[in-house]
């Protein structure tokens, strides 16, 4: 079990890290152009609801993404939230 709360541990500060670069990279797209495209706002959300669902269901940061659709592992319903938020955010931006 510590074996498995390290990974999860591990993988939580990556994603963190990961969901702090969007900002970041959305701040100075922003800083650059001084125009706001909402497009890539959407889908820097988006990815951002995308990163959120996954660290709502720690067991799934643990498991390899084969064995996700087996039926040992539970994905909670506020991620199942987040996921179809980072869908319709990032289809919406595609346009």
């Amino acid at each position: 079990m510590d074996r498995q709360n390290a990974k999860i541990s591990r993988s939580e500060k990556l994603i963190k890290g990961f969901m702090l670069l969007v900002i970041i990279m959305q701040v100075v797209q922003y800083f650059q152009s001084h125009v706001l495209d909402f497009g890539a706002i959407a889908g820097a959300i988006g990815v951002l609801s995308l990163l959120r669902g996954l660290l709502l269901s720690p067991t799934l940061l643990a498991t390899p993404i084969k064995s996700w659709s087996s039926s040992n592992t539970s994905i909670s319903k506020d991620s199942y939230l987040y996921f179809t938020l980072a869908f319709v955010l990032i289809v919406v931006s595609a346009f």
